[in-house]
């Protein structure tokens, strides 16, 4: 054991500064915000209702089951089966903290204190030369900013070579310190020069609040306009988001934030009142950069620019991201119009327009599946089979399961759709009249509005249509009202499409154009036959999924009674999905 005592109080104090102790138990643990807490079921043993608490405030968890509890190394020890050392430099590496285990001694030592003072003195140097430099205070005004913005971000200037470096000295910092920082580097001469000189500077705060590390901007043409702070003994950018230091408390009280680009976009959108912005320093997105944007929302905007590069950017997170989605847990996509970005959006706009784009945002589940249509060259059999090869990819990636579920049904019923459509007007089985608007989730809308037009369809699927789960969140409600409506009275006035033209008319307007395009030119039995079709098309997924479920369970179960009965079930819903998918319905 290490018999310092101090030394390990002094590393916890260092790791509770950094290290929001649910936030690292949540990647273990399921929990939820309750009250000055969060809980979850225990992970050291089996419990039904959860009992294991997790306090940020005290940087201790407890359970009230089986009583373990104890700091942050407590829960890494016995859930990792680590020793007490091992938890120490694992914890240590989490929370981007060198310390050092001094193996004669046993004594844990901190390096990066040091560095952390040098860089606030830094700061105050680079705010100091601000104030005395015109023209990177005109280069500011320039770009719209004001003293507000210029303060509550701590903007700087780094002047030339040899004053940062003095400055230091005089400061009392040795040479060899001040090297540690990434402050400055070397010339071809072989000297240290300032590494931010002649740029403006952002001090970058990791989630502790401490300052460590900058951005800086040059205010001339440049090949590289914008640099980091490499990684460092305190730096790493994959650990810390631009501006949630300084819009923290806007972003508690909206509970929604917008991620962005870059330093100056976060701080345009602040000077125009949207003060919930934060950056990752680009365009990537780690774990821990995501769990700490969901920690305050549970549906971030991703906003990146609108040009390629940033729509590139935008559908790499949305796949990056399908390996940590939890139940209630997402993230919605905001394309900036004519390829700009959300500085210069707010050139010639409004602090309205710009939070008016989030009613064009594109949620993350059909984001995906643009992703997937996109690798769909042409029509055609040998490339609409690849889409059934992206979605199983795209399943394979989610590890949540009750998510991944979902996301399987949602994409198969985009997949029905996306086919059903190509055929139907490839085929020209039914007439179209006039222009056909492409519908979303068409087979959905249509089996919503042949049960409005035709109540006896319920009467006659009822056993069907109960087993039926629509994807999109709206239609699976309306479905359920109106089964609620039938079985309290079949011949209700509200089981009619006209209720919708007061309270939805965009879906009255479809229900009219898919009444028109689909149904008018159906004769006798035909539109039975078609909701018959519809009906399957929305089951199918449904049972393949029901039936993936059983197979794992079949292969995990050891009972053998179990598992016959189990094998029965595999068998009857493998033989409904056969008639589905390979016989006509008549």
């Amino acid at each position: 054991m290490i018999d310092q005592k101090s030394s390990i109080n002094n590393f916890l104090n260092e790791v509770n500064m950094k290290v929001r102790l649910s936030d690292f138990i949540g990647q273990y643990v399921d929990l939820v915000e309750k009250g000055n807490s969060f809980v979850g079921r225990c992970p050291f043993h089996n419990e039904k209702t959860p009992s294991f608490n997790v306090n940020n405030e005290k940087s201790l968890f407890y359970c009230f089951g089986c009583k373990a509890g104890g700091n942050i190394l407590n829960f890494t020890t016995k859930y990792k089966n680590f020793t007490f050392l091992e938890a120490v430099d694992y914890v240590s590496k989490y929370a981007g903290i060198s310390f050092i285990v001094d193996k004669k001694t046993r004594k844990v030592t901190s390096h990066e204190k040091i560095i952390l003072e040098i860089l606030k003195k830094a700061n105050n140097f680079f705010q100091s030369n601000l104030q005395d430099s015109s023209e990177a205070l005109n280069y500011l005004r320039s770009r719209g900013l004001k003293n507000e913005e210029i303060k509550t971000f701590n903007i700087g200037f780094c002047p030339e070579e040899k004053l940062l470096i003095n400055y230091l000295k005089e400061k009392g910092f040795e040479p060899e310190d001040i090297k540690k920082t990434d402050l400055l580097i070397k010339n071809k001469n072989n000297e240290f020069f300032g590494r931010f000189r002649k740029r403006i500077t952002f001090p970058i705060f990791d989630f502790s609040n401490n300052l460590v590390g900058f951005g800086g901007r040059s205010m001339i043409e440049s090949k590289i306009k914008y640099i980091n702070s490499q990684e460092s003994l305190v730096f790493k950018k994959s650990q810390m988001l631009f501006g949630l230091q300084q819009n923290l408390e806007f972003i508690r009280k909206e509970k929604q934030l917008f991620l962005v680009e870059g330093y100056m976009d976060v701080i345009k959108l602040y000077s125009y009142g949207i003060k919930n912005a934060v950056s990752p320093l680009g365009t990537t997105l780690s774990e821990i950069q995501l769990r700490k944007m969901w920690n305050y929302s549970e549906v971030p905007f991703i906003c990146f620019d609108g040009d390629d590069a940033g729509i590139s950017a935008s559908k790499k997170i949305a796949v990056k991201i399908l390996k940590f989605l939890k139940p209630g847990k997402s993230l919605k996509f905001i394309t900036i119009p004519e390829n700009a970005d959300p500085d210069l959006f707010l050139e010639n706009k409004t602090k309205t327009d710009f939070l008016n784009l989030r009613n064009q945002s594109i949620d993350l589940s059909n984001l995906i599946w643009e992703i997937v249509r996109e690798s769909i060259k042409t029509d055609t059999p040998e490339f609409l089979a690849i889409i059934d090869e992206k979605i199983k990819n795209i399943i394979d990636k989610i590890e949540d399961r009750n998510v991944s579920s979902e996301y399987f049904k949602f994409l198969k019923a985009k997949k029905d759709s996306y086919i059903w459509n190509i055929n139907k007007i490839q085929s020209g089985s039914y007439k179209l009249k006039g222009i056909v608007n492409v519908i979303e989730n068409i087979n959905e809308k249509l089996f919503i509005s042949m049960i409005l037009l035709d109540k006896n369809y319920i009467t006659e699927f009822h056993e069907e249509i109960f087993d039926v789960r629509l994807v999109e969140v709206n239609l699976r409600e309306e479905l359920q009202k109106i089964l609620k409506i039938f079985n309290e009275n079949p011949n209700s006035t509200l089981l009619n499409i006209e209720k919708f033209k007061e309270t939805n008319l965009k879906f009255y307007q479809e229900i009219l154009d898919l009444k028109r395009t689909h149904l008018d030119s159906l004769v006798g039995d035909e539109k039975k036959i078609f909701f018959k079709q519809i009906l399957n098309n929305l089951r199918l997924p449904v049972l393949i999924n029901e039936r993936e479920l059983i197979q794992k369970e079949i292969v995990e179960e050891k009972n053998s009674l179990i598992s016959e009965n189990l094998l029965k079930k595999y068998t009857r819903i493998s033989e409904e999905i056969r008639v589905i998918q390979n016989k006509d319905i008549e």
